[in-house]
């Protein structure tokens, strides 16, 4: 992806060159071409990663013939409506770049201009003659937006490195959102936050406007969750979703450089690889310019080799193996941390920096995932649903049939089912009685300043679902936990040069599936009915019935394990000197212990501490992440 930057003196002071130059400096990606635009009270700065030949002979700033100049970072899906929208004013604009069509869309509509995008972009626009900065985020926050407004500045970048050259002084820890994140207790507003205090990010769906000194933000992209659609029979849903999934790969292939697909050999990345090579046999281009790459390691379960060469095969594609080694997880986490600006989700960076690397050196600049995929069609509010409409039957037959797919049992289906019917409140005193909200080793002094007990009882979203079923896909969607992990990824595949594109992600195939009656999404045990359904013809047989996937939580555990057998801890090792603001560290060196005894479920919360304090000893010992 490439970095979009700049700064708007809103009490109208010139801004100083060299402050836009060291934003720029310190931007990490971009490699093609660097640009900069400055005049008077106002600056805007690009750097480009090209996907297209033709990108690299846009200028930067784009402007018009009213002076109006926009920074563009995106891909639009909707070009053709969107041009026959706007030339109905009698505009000729069929060969017109992107980023001109965004002018001409402001031109028309204004700050509207963002609902009428269809696709990933971030982008800033300056109208002179309004003394207005329109800024917008796509729909499900793909691409990144991070600003900066004290009421007299408004400073935003790609990325938050590139925001700290025109601070006047290094930001402070944010003390809620790490503790949000050491628990994965987010709520609403948290995808406005960042780890810092004072930067702020643009949440997904947003437009941004600075006019008269005096910034607001709002929402112009919202999911309905009393929209519904109802169809008489099941491959109906099968159609129109196979529809909407085949034009989100097709979008997300527009490349001039050949194109990566991460394929595990599980149900989603198989999916895109059957869907990017019909897309291309149906436009009659021959052989598509796809390369596909999966990655494994010494155990069974971390090995799907024999999958995803069933699936390349099939495609006629080629297959990069890439072998990912246990190593130490803190060899290169520093780094890391630099480039991911906050807390790493994974415990397994080398994996990462492995597929990457593969990927550029294939000659790739774009890769495909399936991330969004078990987050979107998985069903797990399924059996609290059959519950809540007092269908007994169907619970027990249902349970019965995912048993004999996935293992598990009545009491584990029940028991998940009752949990999920529970409002908030009742959860967080229910984990309270078992002291486990918030749990022990949380510093009672910091949960008190930050408001953790409020926060805990507080739902996850506000939106009211008809189901559980889609409640829980929303949340898993529009979390901001999940938006901090996407981020995470996007930006250690940027140092690479590559831009990460996620189909399963596109705006329409979320609205499509969150509008499907819950009670359709699944039957008989099937897990993904839809795609799975979807894909028949497209996805060799053997990959459609499997009934389970890759699993590397050993290669996790044995990384985690390692770090945990030092001493001290890397979990409590405190190189920081402020980890023991916000945990007892006596009572987290007894939870560390309790994962080395088994404790396997507590995987996470051992390797947030480590993520945490090393984050925070590459925050304050440059004074900047």
């Amino acid at each position: 992806m490439s970095a979009i930057l700049g700064l708007v003196h809103a009490d109208g002071r010139p801004v100083d060159p060299p402050v836009l130059e060291r934003m720029l400096a310190a931007t990490r990606r971009g490699p093609d071409r660097e640009r900069r635009w400055i005049d008077g009270p106002v600056a805007l700065g690009h750097r480009l990663l090209a996907t297209t030949r033709d990108a690299l002979h846009e200028p930067a700033p784009v402007s018009d013939a009213s002076g109006r100049r926009l920074v563009w970072d995106g891909r639009l899906d909707n070009r053709a409506g969107l041009v026959a929208a706007l030339e109905a004013d009698g505009d000729s604009l069929q060969e017109a770049s992107e980023a001109r069509l965004v002018l001409a869309a402001h031109r028309r509509w204004g700050a509207a201009c963002a609902e009428r995008l269809l696709g990933d972009f971030a982008f800033a626009l300056w109208d002179p003659g309004a003394r207005r900065l329109v800024c917008g985020r796509d729909r499900m926050g793909i691409r990144p937006f991070h600003y900066v407004w004290d009421g007299r500045t408004f400073t935003f970048a790609s990325d938050v490195t590139s925001l700290l050259p025109a601070l006047a002084r290094a930001p402070e820890p944010d003390d809620e959102m790490l503790v949000a994140f050491l628990l994965r207790e987010f709520r609403e507003g948290d995808d406005g936050r960042t780890f810092f205090q004072g930067i702020h990010r643009l949440p997904p769906g947003h437009v941004l406007t600075l006019e008269g000194g005096r910034l607001t933000v709002e929402r112009y992209w919202a999911i309905d969750p009393a929209r519904e659609i109802r169809y008489a029979t099941e491959q109906d849903y099968v159609d129109h979703f196979r529809g909407l999934f085949m034009e989100a790969v097709a979008c997300r292939l527009r490349s001039d450089w050949p194109v990566g697909v991460s394929l595990s050999g599980g149900l989603d990345s198989a999916a895109l690889v059957g869907a990017a090579e019909r897309v291309y046999s149906e436009r009659g281009e021959g052989s598509p310019p796809v390369d596909t790459f999966t990655l494994y390691a010494d155990q069974p379960e971390s090995d799907e080799r024999e999958h995803a060469r069933a699936v390349a095969g099939a495609s006629g594609l080629k297959l990069h193996e890439i072998h990912v080694s246990d190593g130490d997880p803190l060899d290169r986490l520093d780094d890391d941390l630099r480039e991911a600006e906050g807390p790493i989700v994974g415990a397994i960076p080398p994996a990462n920096d492995a597929l990457c690397g593969a990927v550029r050196s294939a000659g790739c600049r774009v890769l495909l995932s399936g991330e969004g995929g078990d987050q979107l069609l998985d069903e797990v509010g399924y059996f609290a649903d059959l519950l809540r409409t007092l269908q007994p039957l169907r619970f027990l037959r249902e349970a019965r049939a995912f048993a004999r797919w996935y293992g598990g049992g009545f009491s584990e289906f029940g028991r998940d089912a009752a949990v999920m019917l529970l409002p908030a409140v009742a959860k967080y005193w229910g984990k309270r009685l078992l002291r486990r909200a918030p749990p022990p080793w949380v510093r009672k002094a910091v949960a008190r300043e930050i408001g953790l007990a409020a926060r805990l009882r507080q739902p996850r979203h506000s939106l009211r679902f008809p189901s559980h079923c889609e409640s829980d896909t929303y949340l898993s969607i529009a979390s901001p936990y999940y938006l901090l992990k996407l981020e995470v990824e996007e930006r250690l595949a940027a140092r690479f040069g590559i831009e990460m594109r996620y189909p399963f992600l596109d705006s329409r195939l979320v609205e499509f599936v969150l509008a499907v009656p819950w009670e359709r999404r699944t039957r008989d045990g099937e897990r993904k009915r839809l795609l799975r359904t979807a894909m028949r013809g497209l996805v060799p047989e053997a990959v459609l019935e499997r009934r389970g996937k890759g699993d590397w939580t050993l290669l996790m555990d044995r990384s985690v394990r390692t770090v945990c057998r030092r001493e001290p801890p890397a979990p409590v090792e405190n190189r920081s000197g402020l980890l023991d603001r916000y945990v007892d560290l006596a009572r987290a060196r007894r939870m560390v212990g309790a994962y080395l005894g088994g404790a396997g479920d507590l995987r996470w919360e051992v390797w947030f501490l480590v993520t945490v304090d090393r984050w925070l000893a590459t925050f304050t010992k440059r004074g900047s992440p």
